[in-house]
């Protein structure tokens, strides 16, 4: 509280400036002519030239020449309305004429000027030499205009009197010196200056960053809408510092039209008083009463606007501005109470500031006070919300810790629930990796199966003709003992014997001969290990082993089997491996493409492809279903699960085929119908 007390302090010091730096009461000009020989600079500070002007309504005089003798007075501060000519006022709108004579003391110090004008336009020259400006005093409206100002000058020293002539053009605004021109030391005018400069910037920093943070709070928590009317409070506030007559407006807005300026601050007016009206409805909700909050509201908004008829009634502005004070702060107070005696211990500092704010912004109509009187109520309004944003920011930080601690005790549950998940997961996938090696194995178990089955019925056949015939042979050779024993062989007798002996010679050689081919094809299949080394044959001598194996069980099934693989075509590669591709293959086509009583035909063909040798199965069966085409060679993928297959064979296929034999596999529809499968090899050349 004592670093508040001190910092108040320090702001009313340095904004009540020069005010505060006469120590006697100044001398008044008479007759155009301020005395200020006995005026001692450094003991009693910078002086206001204010008293009777010399004073040419409708002219603009020449700083060089002479002033014509025909001039009247005119009191400073004043209103050119105050002077009657003719028995008739002066209109507000117009050009005139000051000039006043400053008798100096023979010791003064080197001197500067300072203006605190900038509505209208003025030009001032100290000794025929311009020194400060407004803008640019013209004699129409068209050749006037307040963009621009130079409010702070050194004078030339060395001399005891000062002629100070000021020229003034009013169109679109009041005509006269409302505020006087300050003379002083050249040190302390100065000085003041840069420390009324350097802490209204600070004081605007303080603004905006409140107004700032205030408005990403909001950003951040929506539903809080009263951080929304205090940051426009702020930046309100701020804008104000910007467009008010002060070093830092003279600094930020020097090349913005006078009038423009005025027009803004009188605009910040309703800006700083509608957001404490919104802010006492959103800290307090339910103590607020509209039929209080409309009028303060609607005589808030009547302020700038009363301001564009300043000229035709000068005290428009002035009782506009008064009865919206007034409004506003009644109704603050209302709030403030209700809120107070219903316990909300935030009622009292905000009552407090917005009693000061009031306070602050009457002594400014009415011109009581000092200069910095309304920053000085705006400061203690932006301390009263820098607390309630600290105690925002840290009920947010406790928020934000109380949900850290929340979520860290969520993240470890999640970790313990990952980890426990994890470990299911890693079984379930042990036992399926378990289950799937049993059923590639059944896979494998049941395609030897069939292997063995198509062999056996190519066994049956030259076995059944060897067994048949060698029964016979005996059955001929136990006849011819018996012929023989009894002494009844004839010749012709004997040369039968020797003919259906070389039949049956003959047959038995053939069927042996086929017996042994099944048997090597059979050994071609099963007899090398999967994953074997790699070797360069010849694909047709292969096929033509494989394939009597497996063309029985497609004839059985109605299916016919053509082959078309061009002589001499080699692949390298494991040739039990590729006998195991192709019966799953040719069962798969089995089993899915030709339905029960539906027979077809299945096409071998082989030819080089690239830098591959691509070789096809395909049939004219069925095709593939749309639900299974995209996903054909992945595991457990069927469309015969009711059936007990388990949609492995493909996969297995194509890890045989990718792998083992460093090929690539796919499948697809079949021009005309049907699904072909294409084998890309590795060619008999590589190495």
């Amino acid at each position: 509280m004592r670093v508040i007390i001190g910092l108040l302090a320090f702001l009313l010091t340095v904004l009540a400036g020069p005010a505060s730096l006469a120590a006697t009461p100044p001398p008044r000009a008479a007759d155009g002519v301020l005395d200020l020989r006995g005026w001692d600079f450094g003991r009693d500070g910078p002086v206001r030239l204010v008293g009777d002007w010399s004073f040419w309504p409708g002219r603009l005089l020449d700083p060089g020449q002479p002033p014509p003798g025909d001039g009247t007075l005119l009191a400073v501060p004043g209103r050119w309305t105050s002077l009657s000519v003719g028995g008739k006022p002066l209109p507000g709108e117009g050009v005139g004429t000051y000039r006043l004579r400053v008798l100096l003391p023979a010791d003064a110090p080197p001197l500067a000027l300072r203006q605190a004008q900038r509505f209208i336009a003025w030009e001032v020259a100290v000794n025929g030499r311009p020194t400060l400006h407004t803008g640019r005093a013209g004699l129409t409206a068209g050749g006037t205009h307040t963009a621009g100002q130079k409010a702070l000058a050194a004078l030339p020293g060395g001399g005891t009197e000062l002629d100070i002539l000021v020229r003034v053009a009013a169109f679109g605004g009041y005509g006269g010196m409302t505020q006087p021109l300050l003379l002083g030391p050249a040190d302390t005018l100065f000085d003041s200056w840069q420390a009324e400069l350097a802490l209204r910037a600070a004081f605007l920093s303080l603004c905006g960053s409140m107004g700032l943070l205030y408005l990403i709070l909001f950003l951040l928590r929506p539903s809080d809408r009263a951080c929304l009317a205090f940051a426009g409070m702020s930046l309100s506030i701020a804008l104000v510092q910007v467009t008010s007559n002060t070093p830092l407006g003279s600094l930020l807005a020097g090349e913005i039209s006078g009038q423009a300026l005025a027009q803004v601050n009188n605009w910040m007016f309703p800006g700083v008083w509608l957001s404490c009206l919104a802010s006492a409805q959103l800290l307090f909700p339910g103590h607020v009463r509209w039929r209080w909050m409309a009028p303060a509201a609607l005589l808030s908004l009547a302020v700038p606007v009363a301001s564009f008829w300043t000229l035709s009634h000068p005290g428009l502005l002035t009782r506009t501005a008064g009865l919206a004070l007034a409004a506003c702060a009644l109704t603050l107070a209302l709030v403030a109470w209700r809120a107070w005696r219903s316990g909300q211990g935030l009622a009292l500092p905000m009552g407090l500031a917005w009693a000061v704010l009031a306070l602050a912004n009457l002594a400014l109509v009415l011109r009581l006070g000092f200069p910095g009187v309304v920053e000085a109520g705006y400061c203690l309004m932006l301390f009263i919300q820098g607390a309630l944003l600290f105690d925002r920011l840290r009920r947010l930080l406790d928020q934000a810790n109380r949900l850290n601690d929340r979520l860290a005790a969520l993240n470890r549950d999640l970790e313990a629930q990952v980890a426990d998940r994890t470990r299911h997961l890693s079984q379930a996938v042990e036992e399926l990796r378990a289950t799937q090696g049993q059923l590639v194995q059944s896979e494998k178990l049941a395609g030897l199966g069939r292997l063995v089955a198509g062999v056996a019925h190519e066994l049956n056949t030259p076995l059944g003709i060897t067994l048949t015939t060698t029964s016979h042979l005996t059955q001929q050779v136990d006849e011819l003992e018996r012929a023989l024993q009894s002494g009844k062989v004839t010749r012709t007798a004997f040369a039968t014997f020797l003919q259906d002996l070389r039949e049956a010679s003959t047959l038995l050689t053939v069927n042996v001969t086929r017996t042994a081919a099944v048997v090597q094809s059979f050994k071609q299949v099963a007899g090398e290990p999967e994953g074997g080394p790699h070797r360069r044959f010849d694909l047709p001598e292969f096929l033509s082993e494989l394939l009597p194996a497996q063309e029985a069980r497609l004839r059985n099934a109605g299916v016919r089997l053509e082959v078309e693989v061009p002589p001499g075509l080699e692949v390298r590669g494991n040739p039990g491996v590729l006998g195991q591709v192709l019966d799953e293959l040719l069962s798969n086509i089995l089993s899915h493409a030709f339905p029960p009583g539906r027979g077809g035909t299945v096409r071998l063909s082989a030819a080089p492809d690239g830098d591959r040798v691509a070789l096809a199965v395909e049939d004219d069966g069925t095709g593939l279903p749309a639900e299974v085409r995209g996903r054909l060679f992945e595991p457990f993928v069927t469309t015969g699960r009711r059936d007990g297959r388990t949609g492995l064979g493909l996969h297995m296929a194509y890890n045989l085929v990718t792998g083992a034999l460093g090929g690539v596999i796919g499948a697809e529809d079949r021009p005309g119908g049907g699904t072909r499968f294409t084998l890309r090899l590795l060619p008999g050349g590589a190495g």
